[in-house]
């Protein structure tokens, strides 16, 4: 038997708005003062609860588990980048890959490092929110994007007073930062592979923030390009109507921006620490389509 379209469509939407409620997941990370002793306070206290010898922010095991690690010295960095993973991430692999949260958060680390000797640079690789697993019926949704966001706002907030914050968001990250965006306090939002932002629009984010977007050559992330309330993600962002700054995404899929050797890495920690990619070939215009390396 077959439903008309609207009938179908409508079902869709009834099942998304009651399920809102049912998201799991808890309210946002406790987080500590950006102090010197305050944050060694919470490293030590973390290290005990995870039995790992990390600098973590925040711990939780509940659930598929929450967890925000500090690369670099947060107390002291001018510059703190924010890495927001997508779909499909936990404690069991929040390492691995350079799309991992602390894979993310080294990679962009040692290449700051290795281009700015002596910045002080601090790294967050923030796994904040309960990421969906592509199985999951919500994953074409904003809803927990929307309850990331939250979390996210938090951290943003508690970094207020530092000379330059960027956020880094990867695949569904972005659109946890699309719904964050409004009044962030950060100054760039860089989105790689993403599959949209949430908006129709760069200024449909409302942020005051930079908005840079790039797209690997060999990235088949699936853009619709539309929204209908909290379904789908809305528009590409690497598309001229956007808005958005776009940059040279290299040649790699959509788990290889940050992996070692791919330009793509060097544009996003040169965007990190001047507010520039220092792009070629006029690939960082505003609506500019992004253009694979030779």
């Amino acid at each position: 038997m077959r439903f008309p379209s609207r009938t179908l469509l409508g079902a869709a939407l009834l099942l998304t708005v009651s399920g809102a409620g049912c998201l799991p997941g808890s309210v946002p990370l406790e987080l500590p003062a950006m102090t010197a002793s305050a944050l060694a306070e919470r490293y030590a206290g973390t290290r005990a609860a995870s039995g790992g010898d990390r600098q973590l922010l925040a711990y939780d095991r509940a659930g598929d588990g929450r967890a925000i690690e500090v690369v670099g010295d947060l107390a002291a960095a001018r510059t703190v980048v924010v890495f927001v993973p997508g779909t499909g991430f936990s404690l069991d692999d929040f390492d691995g890959t350079s799309a991992s949260p602390a894979g993310a958060a080294r990679a962009i680390h040692a290449r700051a490092s290795a281009l700015s000797p002596g910045e002080p640079v601090a790294v967050i690789g923030w796994l904040g929110y309960d990421a969906p697993e592509m199985t999951d019926w919500q994953v074409i949704t904003t809803l927990p994007a929307a309850k990331g966001a939250m979390a996210l706002r938090e951290l943003a907030t508690a970094l207020r007073g530092k000379e330059r914050v960027s956020l880094v968001c990867h695949s569904y990250g972005s659109v946890v930062c699309g719904q964050a965006a409004p009044g962030l306090p950060v100054d760039d939002i860089v989105v790689l592979g993403s599959p949209g932002m949430g908006a129709a629009t760069k200024a449909e984010l409302r942020t005051p923030a930079q908005v840079w977007a790039a797209l690997g050559a060999k990235d088949d992330v699936l853009r619709p390009g539309v929204r209908l309330g909290p379904i789908g993600y809305g528009a590409d962002p690497v598309t001229p109507a956007f808005g958005a700054r776009v940059f040279d995404g290299g040649p790699g899929g959509h788990n290889d921006y940050l992996r070692a050797g791919n330009p793509a890495l060097d544009r996003v920690v040169s965007i990190a620490l001047t507010g520039e990619a220092s792009c070629n070939r006029g690939s960082c215009q505003e609506g500019a389509r992004p253009k694979a390396l030779g």
